[in-house]
């Protein structure tokens, strides 16, 4: 299975500022994270994340919305969510028996970097938007890796936002 980040992230690498309020983000963010949800129709996140997005922002309807969280408990705002503390392995094995060849991670630090960590990402897509954070969160912590990428494409989605594209290798 394929498995792609979507992230915006400050000129300075912070995929979210420390209040934890989207603020900052372009609307070509939006639009882009809109449809890659829409095409891979299997998105993964943090709940963190998903407390941002639920329950009126939630990028999909059908398909399979996973919620990594220590909570599994917790109520879903559709049907289409599972909160789950499964490790990536298991979820991607759940993605695939679902149908799905691609999934989305779309937030926020800790599923990235478990993802990073069991070695299952092929590429990350990162929209870097013109603005600098003091402190907020990175796009991995807490692990020790020197991943290599193959820039993909780079494409100037507004006057001063930009998307790049990247494989890891």
């Amino acid at each position: 299975m394929r498995i792609v980040i979507y992230l915006a992230a400050s000129a300075n690498g912070m995929i979210s500022n420390k209040r934890n309020v989207p603020d900052w983000l372009s609307p070509e963010y939006g639009e882009g994270f809109m449809a890659i949800c829409q095409r891979t129709q299997a998105v993964v996140m943090g709940k963190t994340t998903y407390n941002i997005l639920a329950p009126n922002y939630l990028p999909i309807k059908e398909g399979s919305l996973v919620v990594l969280t220590h909570d599994a408990s917790a109520t879903p705002a559709q049907s289409n969510v599972l909160f789950t503390s499964d490790g990536p392995e298991k979820i991607v094995a759940q993605l695939a028996a679902k149908g799905h060849t691609e999934a989305v991670i779309i937030g926020g630090t800790q599923t990235v970097s478990a993802f990073m960590k069991a070695g299952l990402v092929n590429e990350i897509i990162l929209v870097v938007e013109p603005v600098l954070f003091g402190s907020g969160l990175p796009l991995v912590s807490g692990l020790e890796f020197e991943n290599r990428l193959e820039l993909l494409d780079v494409k100037k989605l507004n006057n001063n936002t930009v998307q790049v594209h990247y494989k890891l290798l």
